[in-house]
């Protein structure tokens, strides 16, 4: 054996020593440029992704959906509009609603008699007479407008909307001023109740945001309510139906209601995934890093969701059923990885499929109202009923009804039984929902549910005169 032979054998200890240190370096270390490579990657076809739906003229961030908000709404009337919705936040009116029905809490269920004394009526007297002026003002305000802007300060998802909750207490206001119009036989001002509680839900028809769209669905909703009976009694005039008809062909238009929410939700989104601890709870921020490759992955449901026709209303539900299904499979199936880089999209994606139903249900409401105007108007120009709702065309009563189809395969039900018209739909739950042959029994289901089968079934009577 040489003399060379033991530095040798160190050389080979020293090779193998390095062998085991260093591949592991070496993984880490590639592991660690493939993460942040693909993070850059990411990162630039984000940048890229984001300039183009800007050039579309659509918001991305903070900023750019208060400008696209401003640019969609009148400013007309928005200092007054303000004004007044801050009052119903004031502790005078809150107080001033105690122990009145619809615009507070009573000690039993809620309601207005209109046909039978009513225990609650000195109350809601004295209650509409403290707030007139409010009344008089929110009257001249809302009748026949559209989009009013408002002041809000965008913070991506911690954007608080208190003037868009008190729209909800201005429309309960003028319900409860409805019922009481009718109490009294004040048709004129049951009339003009009904239209300011349509220009309340109008106010908020350019919000780009989906808890807005939704308020505006909502009070919508409570105006058909007080249509329905309004319509049901025979209130009014040629003139004021005709009236009517006009705010309510104002929400035919339901596909860009419901592109403008996608848009807002894509905004209101964007900026948390440039900083997640935005998602934190208040006093635990902390920036967390930029997540582009999440921040894609909700460009791109978002925009499938986008792109779903609104052409046709079933074709819409069915659609929206069928992309919700689609998104839920797919973070279901998602491997580690996958659910990694999505994790922030599984949480901030809007359940699209429930707010299209709320989309079809609002708008088989006004389909079936402008069906009921119709009928209305038929029979006070003819004095008698249509045999089919089909007679109720331009010809026969001076007016455009349509769009005027339910989801489905069948038109809405149709029938004259006893001098009344009934018009009957169904609470649209499903795609493959249809119209019912017979008109549905509020009987039959929960009580808690009566309310809202009822509205299905509008039933008018002849006028006795």
């Amino acid at each position: 054996m040489s003399a060379a032979d033991p530095p040798r054998r160190h050389y080979w200890k020293i090779a193998i020593l390095l062998c085991v240190l260093g591949i592991p370096i070496l993984l880490c270390s590639g592991t660690a440029t493939w993460w942040f490579a693909r993070q850059q990657v990411a990162a630039g076809k984000l940048a890229s992704e984001r300039a183009e739906i800007v050039a579309r003229g659509l918001p991305i961030d903070n900023e750019s959906i208060a400008e696209f908000r401003s640019e969609r709404m009148s400013h007309e009337l928005s200092d007054r509009w303000m004004r007044l919705l801050d009052q119903f936040e004031t502790e005078a009116f809150l107080k001033s609603c105690e122990g009145v029905p619809i615009v507070g809490v009573t000690e039993d269920e809620p309601s207005v008699a209109l046909d039978s004394p009513n225990k609650y009526q000195d109350d809601i007297e004295r209650f509409l007479e403290q707030w007139a002026g409010l009344r008089a003002e929110l009257h001249e305000i809302t009748e026949g407008s559209g989009a009013i802007w408002t002041e809000i300060e965008f913070d991506s998802f911690a954007t608080l909307l208190p003037r868009v909750q008190s729209t909800r207490s201005a429309a309960r206001l003028l319900s409860l001023e409805f019922k009481d119009a009718v109490r009294r036989d004040d048709r004129e001002q049951a009339f003009h109740s009904i239209m300011a509680t349509i220009g309340v839900a109008r106010s908020l028809e350019s919000e780009p945001i989906l808890v807005a769209t939704l308020v505006h669905l909502a009070i919508s909703g409570m105006a058909l309510d007080d249509l329905k009976l309004a319509v049901e009694r025979d209130l009014f005039n040629e003139e004021q139906l005709l009236r009517l008809l006009d705010q309510l062909k104002s929400f035919d238009d339901f596909g860009t209601k419901y592109r403008l929410a996608i848009a807002g939700e894509r905004a209101m989104s964007q900026p948390v995934f440039d900083n997640p601890g935005q998602l934190m709870d208040e006093g635990n921020e902390s920036n967390l890093g930029a997540r582009p490759i999440d921040a894609l992955a909700a460009l791109e449901f978002l925009e499938q969701a986008e792109s779903i026709p609104t052409d046709n209303l079933t074709d819409f539900m069915v659609d929206a059923d069928a992309f919700e299904t689609h998104v839920d499979r797919q973070f279901k199936d998602a491997g580690w990885l996958q659910r990694w880089d999505t994790i922030m999209t599984s949480l901030t994606v809007p359940a699209v499929g429930a707010y299209a139903t709320a989309i079809v249900r609002n708008t088989m409401q006004m389909r079936i109202a402008k069906l009921a105007i119709g009928l209305r108007l038929f029979q006070k120009r003819r004095s008698h009923w249509p045999d089919s709702l089909e007679k109720l065309s331009v010809s026969n009563i001076r007016v455009e009804l349509a769009p005027t189809e339910p989801i489905g395969d069948k038109p809405f039900g149709y029938r004259v039984e006893n001098e009344t018209a009934e018009l009957w739909g169904f609470i649209p739950e499903n795609a493959s929902d249809s119209t019912p042959d017979l008109p549905p029994d509020p009987i039959s289901v929960p009580e808690n549910q009566r309310d809202q089968v009822g509205y299905w079934h509008w039933k008018l009577q002849t006028p006795t005169n």
